[in-house]
Order: structure tokens, then sequence, then C-alpha cells
């Protein structure tokens, strides 16, 4: 009997099912993300390497506009803070 449980996106597997099932796991990343369970609790994620890129993208675009937000909470205008931003990013020549 298998211990994997689906969710719309995910599936969740038990650590000890994973280890028989790497390869199977592995396919399935194109299309959801795999939830590692030990003792019925999540202790990792397996993702496919395009939803990891996506993810890190957005969490650099999110990072970007707190900053210009801060910067403009900080009484700079938009242009300052942008310019700020670029300047630690390592954007501007």
């Amino acid at each position: 009997m298998s211990g994997t449980i689906s969710a719309v996106n995910e599936i969740l597997v038990p650590l000890s099912e994973a280890k028989a099932r790497f390869h199977e796991l592995v396919r399935e990343l194109s299309e959801r993300e795999v939830l590692l369970l030990r003792h019925g609790r999540p202790v990792g994620v397996m993702m496919g390497y395009d939803a990891y890129h996506a993810l890190l993208e957005r969490l650099e675009e999110l990072e970007d506009r707190l900053a210009v937000f801060e910067a403009r909470e900080e009484g700079e205008d938009a242009r300052t803070a942008w310019a700020k931003v670029k300047v630690e990013a390592g954007l501007d020549a």
C-alpha cells in the first residue's frame, strides 16, 4: 500500500517511500512538487528546475519592489529609490 497523498500541485511522499521511487518522483517534477515527509511531517521539497528558477526570479522582483517601497517611505523619490536598488544589486555601471 502506498503512503503517497496527492494534492492539487504537489504530492506528499514519506521519505521511506521516496527512496524507492526516486526516479519516478523526478519525472513528476515537471508537473508538480513533491513534499517529503518524515513521521508525517514535512522535511523537504523536490521541485523542477524551471519552477525553482521562476521562484527565485519572483523573489528577486519582490525584493526589488520592497527596496523601492522602503526608500520611498524614507522620503526618496522613485527615481532615486530605483537608482539605489540598481547600485545595491550591482546593475549600475
